[in-house]
């Protein structure tokens, strides 16, 4: 805990606390763009003589779903991360917390490795279940341990292996596997308290488990705060105006995305998808003049509220990547521009990370964005046009049961959230997160807003397009270190349940703004045929 959230409350729960606070937020009585997290905490080292006595307990396999135990690949929580003393942390708290059972660790990284720790464990004969700690973003060691038919606790290590277990969650709970529960929560005391189901092992079966961990986890999803966001549903372009607005525009993909839909895209809402290669950008990069580059960069050191680890040589490359992006759509007639950054920077393809011209784009009214996910960039367009000018950001969900919240996370992000005649929010520039090299955007968004986040699917069931929709409000910005730098915290309105269910059907991605606009969205879809699927 920092010293922006090191305050006393006497008499009250973390919960309490943290609600308490972020009310005193929404009511005006405190000031604060940001609380840190109180839940992400990795575990402390369990003192010594805090683990009881485990003879005759209720023996479970603890699996740890992990490449390696230091991490060599680009991706959540960042490469180089050291995960031995998280490991080792996590053991001994699960066994100092769930006094019934003793915790056996194991690492897997696929079915193969699972396969190898099944054998064993059915040579022993004593293992009564199973509890998988997602702890890197697709490695997959659950489906093999699920299929053994014991039952299987799945539960994340926070900003670490989300993606995969959003993904593999929504899995299992589609097949309906009966020995399976799970938890996803950033206050590692709720995998700890779901952990105690497996108890029930000791006399009861596995019905008896999931039953005990479903029951944990619902309890401790806390209802809605009731707090009223600061604005109400905004003023919106009708369908019609909307399609007019955006027909015609042009977005810029820059390698690597499924040109499959681009017919759809422009019969749909007459958007043009244009091609565009790393060499074009790359010429363009050369092109700007040097001290044009220079002055941005001084820009930039003088209203980023930090800079953490980032050179100003690394600055001048992202600076020219602005300008150069700007060029190309110009001369392209374009108001977007999406670009494969992770594969262009990770092989060498592209002079210098683009996050920093994304944000300086949506400055000025275009679009820069990332992974060329040309879906959440038709989103941006025609969502932000709907919205009069809002800017969205793509987002990596991750969901937070404890405060019934999904973070929103990545490396780059709109300063203009309310429009480029908006207030500018604050943000920091720091390393991409992933890697650890070039250069990213921490934004800090405004609290107690209403929120819609979306995303566009062109072709669902029967070639019919659909547009997901989730609604809530803003209560937090997560320094955490680890995964994406920007970490919007949203409170889920609705039916927080159906947060964990549809991962493995309609991808990763999202598409966050500030803003109510729901019953737009669906106007919308109406309009032009999409189904609506809610989330919330």
């Amino acid at each position: 805990m920092n010293s922006e959230t090191a305050t006393s409350c006497v008499g009250c729960g973390r919960r309490d606390f943290i609600y308490g606070l972020l009310a005193a937020v929404a009511a005006g009585n405190a000031s604060a763009h940001e609380l840190s997290d109180f839940f992400a905490a990795l575990p402390a080292p369990t003192p010594a003589g805090a683990i009881p006595d485990k003879t005759g307990t209720v023996k479970v396999r603890l699996v740890f779903s992990i490449w390696d135990d230091v991490q060599v690949k680009k991706t959540w929580p960042n490469a180089g991360f050291d995960f031995r003393p998280v490991m080792k942390n996590i053991t001994d708290a699960l066994n100092a917390g769930v006094k019934g059972v003793k915790f056996v660790p194991a690492m897997a990284y696929d079915a193969k490795g699972s396969a190898a720790i099944l054998a064993e464990d059915n040579k022993a004969g004593d293992v009564k279940g199973y509890l998988v700690i997602q702890m890197n973003s697709w490695s997959n060691a659950l489906g093999g341990i699920v299929k053994a038919g014991k039952p299987t606790l799945f539960c994340s290590f926070p900003y670490s292996g989300i993606g995969g277990w959003d993904v593999q969650n929504a899995a299992m709970i589609r097949k309906k596997q009966k020995n399976y529960a799970f938890m996803s929560s950033l206050d590692f005391n709720d995998t700890i308290g779901a952990a105690r189901a497996f108890e029930t092992l000791k006399n009861g079966t596995g019905e008896d488990f999931v039953k005990a961990a479903t029951e944990y986890r619902l309890a401790h999803t806390p209802p809605e705060t009731g707090i009223k966001p600061c604005e109400g549903p905004l003023d919106c372009l009708s369908p019609e105006e909307t399609l007019a607005a955006v027909k015609g525009k042009k977005i810029l993909s820059v390698e690597g995305y499924n040109k499959k839909i681009k017919d759809k895209i422009l019969k749909d809402f007459g958007i043009i998808v244009e091609d565009v290669k790393f060499e074009e950008l790359n010429a363009a990069w050369e092109k700007v003049p040097d001290a044009l580059a220079r002055e941005k960069v001084a820009e930039w050191k003088r209203t980023a509220r930090k800079i953490m680890d980032v050179s100003d040589e690394t600055l001048f490359g992202c600076a020219k990547q602005f300008y150069g992006m700007k060029e190309v759509l110009k001369a392209h007639g374009a108001v977007a521009i999406s670009v494969n950054c992770l594969g262009g920077c990770y092989t060498g393809k592209l002079h210098a990370y683009p996050c920093l011209g994304f944000m300086e784009l949506q400055d000025l009214g275009l679009f820069g964005t990332c992974e060329n996910d040309i879906r959440s960039t038709v989103a941006m367009v025609v969502f932000g046009a709907m919205t009069k000018g809002r800017m969205g950001y793509i987002s990596d969900p991750a969901i937070d049961s404890s405060r019934r919240a999904m973070i929103f996370a990545h490396c780059v992000a709109t300063r203009k959230f309310l429009g480029v005649d908006g207030a500018t929010a604050p943000y920091e520039i720091e390393t991409h997160s992933e890697d650890r090299q070039g250069a990213s955007v921490r934004s800090i968004a405004p609290l107690n807003y209403p929120v819609t986040t979306v995303e566009f699917h062109f072709t669902g069931n029967g070639g019919t397009g659909c547009v997901l929709v989730q609604t809530g409000r803003t209560f937090s910005n997560d320094p955490d270190d680890r995964a994406c730098r920007t970490k919007m915290v949203v409170e889920v309105t609705g039916d927080f349940e159906r947060s964990y269910k549809l991962w493995d059907l309609w991808g990763w991605h999202r598409v966050t703004f500030l803003g109510d606009f729901k019953k737009d969205v669906e106007a919308l879809a109406k309009k032009i045929g999409y189904r609506v699927i809610y989330e919330s």
